[in-house]
């Protein structure tokens, strides 16, 4: 059954289809998809490939936030220590885009690092910052790929996305050959958000893939913390915004450790 649930992943059939599937339920639901849909869960249940490292809802292992978010994936294609996802987890996310106080800010809240396990998207600029300072401390961090394990994307960051599941995970709802294509990282967002406990924003222009992130981690009734900044920068313009409109000040976070430490 599991590999039937990884065929219907890799060709992305809805999450409908397969709760339908798995309840016994499809034909009495048939006009709910369209021919293109069964077509694609025909494709997946003639289909000979088996998948090795996955985990589905039917594991006892299956991240159980991403459960309790909307739109939840069925399964994860992953590389590394799964015993990670059970531990207290912080998403840490910002710009693709850097400047001078980028690293020290991330280097500021090494904290939150060392003491949790630390979720991002492995992408260029804040991702990558969290990911090689968890490495760094050899702590546990995890990345959500915007495509199949086999295609790591960025390039740049290649050689630290590899060493993750050293002491961390990789983990991918597409299929390990699934090409990169754009649309799949805003999809990923959510996974992101929804493997936190909470969400630290740390820097972001107002309008970008971190605010998307952001509306995630809203929707799933998450707990967001921004990192304020100067007027000044361009960087600062999403994580401020955020605060005005209710998202809690992160300028230290010793306090964040304590509550932490006090809810253990």
């Amino acid at each position: 059954m599991n590999q039937t649930i990884a065929r219907f992943a890799a060709e992305r059939i809805p999450v409908e289809f397969v709760h339908h599937y798995l309840n016994g339920t499809l034909e009495t639901h048939r006009t709910q998809f369209t021919p293109h849909v069964w077509k694609r869960a025909e494709t997946a249940l003639h289909a000979s490939e088996t998948y090795r490292q996955f985990v589905t809802w039917e594991d006892e292992l299956f991240p159980k936030r991403l459960l309790e978010i909307p739109n939840p994936p069925y399964c994860l294609f992953y590389e590394g220590d799964l015993e990670v996802l059970q531990e207290r987890t912080t998403a840490m996310v910002g710009s693709r885009e850097l400047n001078r106080i980028s690293q020290l800010l991330v280097n500021h809240y090494h904290s939150l690092i060392e003491e949790t396990v630390s979720v991002s998207g492995g992408a260029l600029g804040i991702d990558g910052l969290v990911h090689d300072c968890a490495l760094s401390k050899k702590r546990p961090t995890v990345a959500v790929l915007g495509a199949g394990l086999n295609n790591l994307y960025p390039k740049a960051n290649q050689q630290m996305l590899l060493r993750i599941p050293e002491q961390g995970i990789l983990l991918s709802e597409y299929a390990p050959n699934t090409p990169i294509q754009k649309f799949q990282f805003l999809e990923r967002n959510r996974l992101v958000s929804g493997l936190g406990d909470t969400l630290v924003v740390i820097q972001a222009r107002r309008k970008s893939g971190t605010m998307n992130t952001v509306g995630h981690a809203l929707e799933q009734g998450k707990t967001v913390f921004a990192v304020p900044g100067s007027p000044l920068d361009p960087l600062a313009e999403g994580p401020n915004r955020l605060i005005e409109e209710g998202a809690i000040p992160l300028t230290n976070s010793d306090q964040f450790i304590r509550d932490l430490k006090i809810v253990r």
